[in-house]
């Protein structure tokens, strides 16, 4: 019998004496499978699911720190729980910390535009239609403007349909303007134009081109009613000086009703048959404006 005790009791001992010690009475020895950071080579994240990319843990005097990377992205956590075996008792036990950061590699959202880029209003557009009385016949114009911030485009076209001096028939003129402009002023309230290009006159037996320049304002009185003012000037082969003013009244955000006087002086310089021959061309007109 005490054969037999003994020999249990040698076995006991080889048993409990055989392999290490796993940890001391009352410590953790491994952390628990849930705080595992892997299953099956691929790292966990909370709420299920797995990210790509292979962890990288780093030592902390609270734990384990773990970063997965992403060409866009960072996700981090880190479990006290891992330092235990190593650090001792004492540590919390509050569980995980998680965090989430972006690197903003890729996908980049397109910048805002510019403070100058949203305050740059649209080009302005004005056209602009009237009729008027002069002596021996009448007249009617065409003109448009386009105009940017500072610089703007503009061409006019005035008919003259007058009785021909001979007693029958009917004589046409034709005055055209085409040319860039430059706003000196341009707001709400005042608008000043330069402008500046070629002028051709349309006449019976000539036709003649040469250099224009020319003004406009208009100014805002009260409400809807304005003041507007222009005047042209080609100096040669042949003189055109130009000139009117008048007020206009808005009815409604793009229409304005526009009337004045305009007068309108033409020297030929001779040059049809060696003969200067000038006209003076004046009256009150009446027209419509589209503009905002």
């Amino acid at each position: 019998m005490w054969k037999q005790v003994g020999l249990v009791l040698t076995v006991a001992a080889v048993g409990l004496g055989s392999g290490e010690a796993e940890a001391r009475f009352g410590k953790r020895s491994t952390p628990p499978p849930s705080s595992s950071p892997g299953n099956g080579g691929s790292p966990s994240r909370p709420g299920g699911g797995y990210w790509g990319g292979n962890p990288s843990y780093y030592g902390n005097p609270q734990g384990y720190y773990a970063h997965y990377g992403y060409p866009w992205a960072s996700y981090y956590y880190f479990d006290p729980a891992w330092a235990w075996p190593f650090l001792g008792v004492g540590l919390p036990s509050y569980g995980r910390y998680y965090g989430y950061s972006a690197a903003w590699r890729r996908l980049r959202p397109p910048p805002p535009p510019s403070a100058q880029e949203m305050s740059t209003p649209p080009a302005q557009l004005d056209l602009k239609v009237d009729t008027g009385a002069v002596a021996n016949g009448y007249s009617v114009g065409l003109g448009l403007n386009v105009d940017g911030q500072r610089f703007g485009f503009g061409t006019r076209l005035d008919l003259f349909n007058l009785a021909a001096e001979e007693g029958m028939g009917r004589d046409s003129i034709a005055l055209f303007s085409l040319g860039p402009s430059f706003l000196l002023v341009n707001s709400d309230r005042v608008k000043w134009r330069l402008t500046g290009g070629l002028d051709a006159a349309f006449a019976p037996d000539i036709t003649m081109i040469g250099p224009g320049l020319g003004t406009s304002a208009r100014l805002k009185v009260a409400g809807p009613l304005k003041l507007e003012a222009s005047a042209h000037w080609t100096p040669l082969p042949y003189v055109q000086l130009s000139g009117d003013a008048g007020v206009g009244v808005d009815l409604g955000s793009v229409l304005r009703l526009r009337a004045g006087y305009r007068a309108t002086y033409l020297n030929d310089q001779g040059l049809v048959d060696g003969i200067v021959n000038r006209d003076l061309f004046a009256g009150p007109f009446v027209g419509l404006s589209l503009a905002p």
